[in-house]
């Protein structure tokens, strides 16, 4: 299994870049995110966390040897929950990482199908498929400021409030999101009916 390959970048053409390792060539299918990052190294050295398939049709044995590479090993996780979606191939979700995959990750997380829908290929069933499959499993792939505020680090007053807001039907996971921007952008926020206001705040301005 080739997990990481370094290399000098030769080209990059308009879904892969081409790597020179040792004696050997390799074309590396990338998301459309990180073509531009890899064209301006251009003849400069860059390191890609890999995986490996097949491309084709088993039932006639044709398969094709296909390498894949990303910038991150991040970005190289999140694409394979990606493509657990119903529909979404290897080759449609690198299409679709058009843009940082915290990005995506926080659109599904938040269910904000206006901008899945503004990726290659993703109209409103591809996003609600998203959303369905894979939100509550996009936390370690959310920016810092987009992440939820883990339990542990609640204050007595914050988990009434979370409390408050999933009993009224929102899920727990929004809920922790809204309060921690909430107190983030309001650190004198200490009594639970206040940090609900402040969410609800958060929630209708996202």
């Amino acid at each position: 299994m080739i997990t990481r390959i370094t290399g000098r970048i030769v080209n990059v053409t308009d879904q892969a870049a081409i790597l020179e390792a040792g004696p050997m060539c390799y074309e590396v299918l990338v998301p459309a995110a990180a073509l531009g990052p890899l064209a301006k190294l251009k003849g400069a050295d860059a390191v890609l966390h890999t995986l490996y398939t097949l491309e084709g049709n088993p039932a006639t044995g044709q398969l094709a040897p296909r390498l894949m590479g990303f910038l991150s090993e991040t970005d190289r996780s999140f694409f394979y929950e990606l493509t657990k979606v119903k529909g979404i191939s290897n080759r449609r979700a690198l299409r679709v990482m058009c843009v940082p995959s915290h990005q995506i990750a926080a659109a599904i997380e938040h269910g904000d199908d206006k901008t899945l829908t503004s990726l290659p290929e993703v109209g409103k069933k591809s996003a609600a498929q998203m959303i369905t499959e894979l939100r509550g499993r996009m936390q370690p792939f959310l920016a810092p400021s987009a992440a939820v505020l883990p339990v542990s680090e609640l204050t007595d007053a914050q988990r009434v409030a979370v409390d408050i807001l999933v009993s009224w039907g929102d899920r727990r996971a929004d809920a922790q999101h809204w309060i921690a921007e909430a107190v983030k952008a309001d650190p004198a926020l200490k009594e639970p009916d206040a940090m609900v206001k402040a969410a609800y705040r958060v929630k209708q301005g996202a």
